[in-house]
């Protein structure tokens, strides 16, 4: 039997600070990958693959840890009820929900990347943006801060895939819940609080940029090998 937990907390355990100094040198990678300053982009992309951003998620997504999660075990999959065919919505549909909580985690509120601009950090510079088959082949950052939809009821146990169920969250949060509920782990209703929106574009301008400005560089990264 899950225990069940009064509301107190937004997420598993505070953010690091790390995890806005890292979200903040990814930025500055992408406006130099823009300004064609590729030398200046991946050091401050190698800057960002912090061991610590790696640890701090390991400890959330990993084995269960009562400190952490406040449960001994996950639940059983029997649990799940009335699941929908559709698991997840549309590309169009998970970019605006992204768009509509300004590219954080509704969770925890640390700032989030697109994956689709983590992929193309990887194809421009992959000596520094690692990303390999086991999490500890992947830079620390762009694994932490890879943007997901959650679902705030989980689907397994019977969650929609309305857009009001769905909330943007990082790999921590996303990852670290899974199937528990919110009363089981003691987390406030994300959407009970007001998203922040600001400057914060989740590094998407760097898609749109390049494919207007850059076309040489992004063509490899579209598969189009008609650009020379």
């Amino acid at each position: 039997m899950l225990r069940q937990h009064a509301p107190t907390r937004h997420c598993f355990m505070p953010p690091i600070p790390e995890l806005s100094d890292v979200a903040q040198w990814l930025s500055e990678a992408a406006d130099c990958v823009l300004a064609h300053q590729m030398p200046q982009a991946k050091q401050l992309v190698a800057q960002a693959d912090l061991p610590l951003i790696a640890a701090y998620t390991a400890l959330i997504t990993g084995s269960v840890n009562p400190l952490v999660h406040w449960q001994v075990s996950m639940p059983a999959d029997k649990q799940g009820v009335g699941r929908s065919a559709q698991r997840m919505p549309s590309a169009s549909r998970e970019r605006a929900i992204y768009l509509r909580d300004g590219w954080r985690c509704r969770y925890c509120g640390v700032r989030v990347i697109d994956r689709a601009m983590r992929t193309k950090l990887h194809r421009l510079m992959p000596e520094v943006a690692r990303w390999g088959a086991r999490n500890a082949d992947k830079h620390s950052a762009l694994a932490a801060l890879s943007a997901s939809l959650d679902h705030v009821v989980p689907h397994s146990r019977g969650g929609s895939n309305e857009e009001s169920n769905l909330v943007t969250a990082c790999n921590a949060c996303q990852f670290g819940r899974g199937q528990w509920t919110l009363e089981e782990v003691g987390f406030l209703d994300p959407r009970e609080f007001a998203s922040v929106r600001d400057a914060w574009d989740g590094l998407t301008r760097l898609g749109q940029d390049m494919a207007s400005e850059n076309p040489e560089i992004l063509a490899p990264l579209n598969g189009n090998s008609n650009v020379h």
